[in-house]
């Protein structure tokens, strides 16, 4: 294992630079809004790649790997009546960077698989993400509190049956189905005496039953190439907790 970075080996390490914006405005007793902007700029990330040094095949660690980020975020907050609130929010955001990151090979790899080193969009690059919740009071002394959220699919990288990229990976040509998942949870909160209580819940997990893939064939040599598959059907559950 070699360590390089320019005239100095070893000479490097990661460092970060972040901005965040924010302001709010309150249009009404029932109604405010947030604006967010946040920028985040990475230098020095340790990149591996594969080369040749000194007539032998080599894994090398350099200290000029980046990332970018940056995300603009707008959240609504709602209280329609009583202790009725409600929650929505839109994050716009992108996220680029070095693909061949140090800490992806951190493991038990005897022989790890290193492509050569990309910059290009990242597998966590969600462009659209809107998530809405709130909390609404029910006979009996009960509460329910829904969650939507909805996402553009994740990126994923093609590759052949030497495991080599095909195309540019996790650009926007390679994506997960939409995901979309619709939750409810509610709960009743039984008083035991002047200390304790007793909240019981029952939950629903993705009521709609989307099909929000889990993973996908990516090896283009695979019958089942492009076809996504796992999905978590919708789930019922119920607990209770202790409070104090």
């Amino acid at each position: 294992m070699f360590v390089k970075a320019g005239a100095n080996p070893g000479n490097f390490a990661p460092y970060s630079r972040a901005w965040q914006i924010e302001t709010e405005h309150v249009f009404s007793p029932k109604m405010r809004v947030r604006l967010n902007y946040l920028a985040n700029d990475s230098g020095g990330v340790v990149v591996l790649n594969s080369q040749v040094v000194r007539q032998n095949n080599a894994l090398v660690l350099g200290g000029n790997g980046s990332s970018q980020y940056r995300q603009l975020e707008i959240t609504a907050v709602l209280a329609p009546r009583g202790s009725q609130k409600i929650f929505l929010s839109y994050v716009r955001s992108r996220a680029h960077g070095d693909l061949n990151d140090f800490s992806k090979y951190l493991g038990d790899f005897p022989s790890p698989v290193v492509q050569p080193n990309q910059f290009t969009k990242l597998p966590g690059d969600l462009p659209n993400r809107f998530l809405a919740w709130g909390f609404f009071p029910l006979p009996w002394h009960m509460r329910l509190a829904p969650v939507v959220e909805y996402h553009t699919g994740l990126t994923y990288a093609p590759v052949d049956a030497a495991r080599n990229y095909v195309g540019v990976p996790y650009s926007d040509r390679f994506r997960y189905p939409v995901f979309f998942s619709a939750d409810a949870r509610a709960s009743k909160d039984v008083k035991v005496n002047e200390k304790y209580s007793l909240r019981f819940s029952l939950s629903v997990l993705n009521m709609t039953n989307h099909f929000n893939a889990l993973d996908v064939y990516a090896n283009t040599g695979d019958p089942h190439y492009g076809t996504f598959i796992g999905n978590y059907k919708p789930k019922v559950g119920g607990d209770f907790d202790v409070l104090f």
